[in-house]
């Protein structure tokens, strides 16, 4: 006898499993949804919080108050004056600086810095925690999933910084040979800092002749680096810089000097004003009056002359300023400002020595020749702090140190298209200065010690800054 088994019912079980695998699915694909929507748009809070709370930080506000209020609009509420209610479902975390993130780890400051000099302290940390009701999951005892995202903004504060990173000598052109060249009889000894030069020639910098050049960081070069002769070189070659843009981003705002009527002479002082220009040549001590001096001609001071100035603005519209003979000009808190004239010139035997100085020069060359002896400091304070000779973009005009001068020069010398030039027996040994130029030039028997410090020198302003780091 044959029995049979029958299979009726068997599809049934089968529908109904495929049933319950299709609402798994459906529930997965509804409830994963909703939270990885949550996720992102938690992302995008965290991130405008973090943004947010960065900009009040700069600026100088409550940048916890700010950042709440931010992701209280991205309706992420949590606990501040003004807020909706707080929902127990999300919790808003600001840190600054940051501190354990979703992940339990702390932000390494090394891998968030932008800038190597950056401190911890300047990076802001959001965290949002949020709670997504599921539909589907607490069918197998899943009544919330949970979200935890981070968002980290850098907000940078205003701050004063050394020029190219405190490179005591620099050359600003972007290409060609020769842009920093050592040339004859060369000394060129640089402490605490060394050299940068911006442009991409294969011979960017070049060492001809009997040349000695020891710098206490690196030769930072663009380009490439030649040499040729008796050449001696002390610090390391760092050839491939990062390239600057030309012209720099240096705004260093003209000096305003204005002049009321016309200036007048009483014995052997000046008084402040208009003149057509002043030309001296009788001995004897002369001085300047405090006030503005605006000259429309020649200012030369000729023969031996004793020539003072303290708390005085010169204003050179036409001409040049001049000191020749044996004279000497001595001043204090005396800025010199050459709209359009034809530049400064210190000549002869003299000896100059001023403090507080500086020599603002939107047109027209500087000369420093013969056996002058200058000595020059910036002031400590005010616009141009620091800043002891700017000629800026425009002025093509050359800054040439020449002859046996023995100069002792504290404050930056910055020529954006100038060509620096230091010629002859120079003994330039007592440089506290930053040397900017569109080319430095060292020529003849110059000996040339630079030694840096960037307290002494200018330093310019870069704007705050926001960013997401993370």
């Amino acid at each position: 006898m044959n029995t049979k088994h029958t299979q009726r019912g068997q599809a049934l079980i089968l529908i109904v499993l495929g049933i319950v695998g299709l609402v798994a699915l459906v529930a997965l694909a509804i409830d994963a949804g909703n939270a990885f929507s949550d996720r992102r748009h938690a992302q995008n809070a965290a991130d405008a919080t973090a943004l947010a709370a960065a900009l009040a930080k700069v600026r100088g506000g409550n940048l916890y108050a700010k950042g709440l209020a931010i992701a209280d609009i991205n309706d992420y509420h949590d606990e501040y004056p003004g807020a909706e209610a707080s929902t127990p479902d999300v919790n808003v975390e600001i840190y600054n600086p940051p501190g354990a993130g979703c992940d339990g780890s702390v932000p390494n400051p090394v891998n968030l810095a932008a800038d190597p000099n950056d401190l911890i302290e300047y990076y802001i940390q959001v965290i949002i925690h949020s709670n997504v009701d599921t539909f589907f999951a607490p069918i197998v005892g899943i009544d919330q999933l949970h979200n935890c995202v981070e968002a980290i903004a850098r907000a940078k504060p205003a701050t004063y910084e050394e020029l190219f990173l405190g490179a005591a000598l620099v050359a600003l052109k972007p290409n060609g040979n020769d842009t920093i060249l050592a040339n004859g009889n060369i000394d060129l000894d640089i402490n605490n800092s060394g050299v940068f030069d911006n442009s991409t020639g294969t011979c960017a910098m070049r060492a001809n002749g009997n040349v000695y050049l020891e710098v206490d960081t690196s030769y930072s070069i663009v380009g490439g680096y030649c040499q040729n002769g008796n050449v001696t070189r002390i610090g390391p070659l760092d050839l491939g810089a990062q390239q600057v843009p030309y012209p720099p981003q240096i705004n260093i705002p003209a000096p305003q000097i204005t002049c009321r009527g016309d200036g007048y002479r009483t014995g052997n002082t000046y008084y402040p004003g208009n003149y057509n220009g002043i030309t001296v040549n009788d001995n004897g001590n002369y001085s300047f009056a405090p006030g503005n001096y605006c000259f429309n001609g020649n200012v030369t001071f000729n023969g031996n002359i004793n020539v003072t100035a303290s708390g005085v603005n010169f204003r050179i519209n036409a001409g040049s300023f001049n000191i020749n003979g044996n004279s000497t000009f001595t001043c204090n808190n005396l800025l010199v400002y050459g709209s359009g004239g034809s530049g400064m010139h210190f000549n002869g035997n003299g000896n100059n020595n001023c403090t507080n100085v500086t020599f603002y020069l939107a047109s027209g060359n500087v000369s420093w020749n013969g056996n002058v002896t200058n000595t020059f400091t910036a002031p400590q304070s005010g616009p141009y702090a620091n800043l002891l000779l700017y000629m800026p973009y425009g002025n093509n005009s050359e800054l040439t140190i020449n002859g046996n001068s023995n100069n002792n020069i504290t404050g930056t010398i910055m020529g954006i298209s100038a060509p620096v030039t230091i010629n002859g027996n120079s003994g330039t040994t007592g440089y506290h200065s930053q040397i900017i130029g569109y080319t430095i030039t060292l020529n003849g028997n110059s000996d040339t010690t630079i030694n840096y410090n960037d307290a002494e020198n200018y330093q310019a302003l870069v704007p705050p800054s926001i960013e997401l780091s993370k």
